[in-house]
């Protein structure tokens, strides 16, 4: 047996166990879209005093109840906080709570908030717990949210089929996230990464924070921009897309990223308020650029797509340095401005008379 014809034998088995290592991961996501894609879901429960739930620290209810349930939680893992309103306020909180059980499909969870004062017991206890494309429990008696939509409570039944719940395509669970990632990995270059990648956007809806894990195992900004378009449709995070910039290594490919997310159309029926996580997301992606030119750009790409009220508008007004900038701030997030009314504060952040009577005269003339 020749050498060249052992190397042409060696590089076919090669190419062949690639080609069935992404054939069986292809076939695995398949399967697994078979699944439930509704998420997990929580329900808190005191039997005593009512209480506020934080989810990864963010308020559901605004006002104080003894039970709460929260829905369409597609992550694997929360941190759970109850905050009791009672004489004694006190808080619980349990990190880490997983939403999938160890084959990787959701869970209904239920927790005990035990807000007992007589033995000194306070604790945050697993009360019950079943797979989530079950039966879900009557949940009449609680106060129901979607996760990822703090202090909008649900009215009446829910219908998961009906508009308003804009997921787009089946979640990974960790282990077959780990496997596409491994799979990315036997491809060599970026052409080829991007082959694998383009096989598996269309189907499933993939996070953030994913896609930034995906980003990092490309070697060029070119293949980066090229999958982050590929993943932008499917995205239910699409208001934290900026962050992704900071997987670029170029000023020209940030603004490539930035000008395709600000030039793609609303999909929503109505904006979402920013959490005050996300906020800080952005306020740290504005705070990557050094002139206020560039600062607007990054506020750009989400400045139509979410409603801020003026306490975070106030915010992103103090990021920038010059009163221009942040006049043309005030103007674009003005639309979608949750409470108008007290616009008028934001005078303070101006120091030139010239720009505070531009602003005036910007908000005088407002519909």
């Amino acid at each position: 047996m020749s050498v060249e014809y052992r190397h042409h034998q060696s590089f076919f088995m090669l190419k062949k166990s690639y080609l069935i290592a992404v054939f069986l991961f292809c076939f695995c996501l398949v399967h697994g879209q078979n699944r439930s894609s509704r998420g997990g879901n929580v329900t808190v429960f005191s039997d005593q005093e009512a209480f506020y739930l934080y989810i990864n620290g963010i308020q559901y209810n605004e006002r104080p109840t003894k039970q709460i349930r929260v829905e369409r939680m597609k992550d694997h893992s929360y941190d759970i906080q109850v905050d009791f309103v009672g004489r004694e306020k006190s808080t619980l909180l349990k990190r880490g709570i997983s939403m999938v059980n160890e084959e990787g499909s959701f869970l209904d969870l239920t927790y005990l908030a035990n807000a007992s004062r007589s033995n000194r017991t306070r604790s945050l206890t697993l009360y019950a717990l079943f797979p989530a494309e079950e039966d879900m429990p009557d949940s009449r008696t609680a106060n129901v949210f979607i996760y990822g939509r703090p202090k909008q409570m649900i009215e009446g039944e829910f219908d998961p089929g009906s508009g308003g719940d804009d997921y787009y395509g089946e979640q990974m669970t960790n282990a077959e996230f780990n496997a596409f990632l491994k799979t990315i990995d036997q491809a060599g270059f970026d052409n080829d990464k991007l082959k694998i990648a383009g096989m598996t956007a269309p189907q499933v809806a993939f996070s953030v924070n994913q896609i930034r894990e995906v980003l990092k195992k490309f070697s060029w900004d070119e293949g980066k921009i090229a999958f982050a378009k590929m993943a932008y449709s499917n995205c239910p995070e699409k208001r934290n897309y900026m962050t992704l910039t900071d997987q670029l290594a170029f000023g020209d490919s940030k603004n490539k990223l930035m000008d395709f997310i600000k030039n793609q159309p609303v999909d929503r029926d109505y904006l979402e308020r920013m959490t005050e996580v996300e906020l800080n997301d952005l306020i740290k992606a504005m705070r990557q650029n050094g002139f206020d030119d560039d600062k607007l750009k990054v506020l750009g790409t989400v400045s139509g797509k979410v409603a801020f009220p003026v306490a975070s508008i106030k915010r992103i007004l103090k990021e920038l340095s010059w009163d221009q900038g942040k006049l043309s701030a005030a103007q674009k997030l003005y639309p979608n401005c949750i409470d108008k009314r007290n616009y008028a504060t934001l005078l303070e952040e101006f120091t030139f008379l010239d720009y505070k009577d531009k602003f005036t005269a910007f908000v005088r003339n407002q519909k």
